[in-house]
């Protein structure tokens, strides 16, 4: 994992010098990052032929590990957890031009001031799917590396220049589709509106990203609001990038977003009881305190901001939760999986 983070910051690093080496050092933290997941579950499953495995050799280092599509594979018969479809394919395209920069000259990425912006784009979107790996699906596994997940998130982010820089090559091709009657939005990957809405809910608009690749739910927005408890000042706190009151400047992290709340919302849904729990426990991010509020006609977490699944008590150990109401009834909720 410390080797598969060194890769991650080095290609972040060489962006601006060498953007092709980048996506070399990139390429080969994810097959670390695999090979760490099959490592946790024993560590003869990264060796290529584990019926030679020797843990003398192991320990020495010597020994052949296996590439990506072995990962995969092992992740997939022997784990129980397979890589979803499109982000393999995506690792794949990744690791073929990561062989095209080592073995051949590879006209995809010139000397140019735009080869950085088109390479950070490329990473960006294998970065989606692997941060969807380590954050969320792996998160327990890799418990003890998620400030250091966090913080590579953070310097993803800061890639804005370079993104901006695809989003107006991309603006023709925007204008075109939205004369044609696309709509787009906010990308949530890479902030740009450049999402293109291939379908519409009550609760948002599903989107593909024209800049990043990334696909993603722009949940619907909100006008809601709850008055500041040192200054008064009205916060639309459904804002991930409200992390302090305009007016005072007091800090708003979940904590201090669910007891705002706490003060303003304490009725659920139409399904809601009187008496009944009105704050739901979240099953997409998971939040050590219930942080789901009934706002604005949809359930909203206060933690990661989605919104629109529904709440209900769980059948099997009466936690209040979100979640797919049928998955709840006839198996179990996120708490007692």
């Amino acid at each position: 994992m410390k080797n598969a983070i060194d890769f991650v910051e080095s290609a972040l690093e060489t962006l601006d010098r060498r953007p092709k080496n980048a996506i070399v050092e990139f390429y080969t933290a994810i097959e670390l990052f695999l090979k760490a997941r099959l490592m946790a579950e024993h560590w003869s499953l990264i060796i290529g032929k584990p019926e030679t495995a020797s843990l003398h050799a192991f320990s020495l280092g010597d020994f052949q590990s296996v590439y990506l599509d072995d990962s995969a594979k092992r992740l997939k018969d022997i784990v129980g957890e397979p890589l979803d479809e499109k982000a393999l394919i995506n690792f794949r395209g990744l690791g073929e031009h990561r062989n095209q920069i080592v073995h051949f000259a590879h006209s995809d990425y010139p000397n140019a001031p735009g080869a950085r912006a088109g390479v950070v784009v490329e990473l960006w979107a294998s970065w989606h799917y692997l941060h969807q790996l380590l954050a969320q699906t792996w998160k327990q596994t890799f418990s003890a590396y998620q400030g250091e997940i966090t913080r590579l998130h953070g310097q993803m982010m800061r890639q804005a220049d370079f993104i901006q820089v695809r989003f107006q090559e991309l603006g023709p091709q925007i204008d075109e589709l939205t004369k044609l009657g696309s709509t787009f939005v906010r990308c949530n990957h890479c902030r740009t509106a450049a999402g293109k809405v291939e379908a519409a809910h009550k609760w948002g608009s599903d989107f593909r990203c024209l800049v990043c690749d990334s696909t993603g739910l722009a949940v619907k927005p909100t006008d809601a609001t709850v008055p500041c408890d040192v200054c008064g000042t009205a916060l639309r706190f459904l804002d991930k990038d409200l992390v302090a009151c305009p007016t005072c400047g007091q800090a708003l992290d979940t904590d201090k977003r669910i007891s705002l709340c706490q003060a303003a919302y304490k009725e659920g849904d139409d399904w809601w009881e009187e008496g009944a729990p009105h704050i739901a426990e979240c099953h997409v991010c998971r939040y050590h305190r219930p942080s789901v509020f009934y706002v604005d006609g949809l359930w909203s977490c206060v933690s990661c901001f989605d919104r629109g699944w529904q709440a209900v008590t769980c059948p099997h150990c009466g936690e209040f939760v979100t979640g797919d109401m049928e998955a709840i009834k006839y198996a179990c909720c996120f708490k007692c999986e």
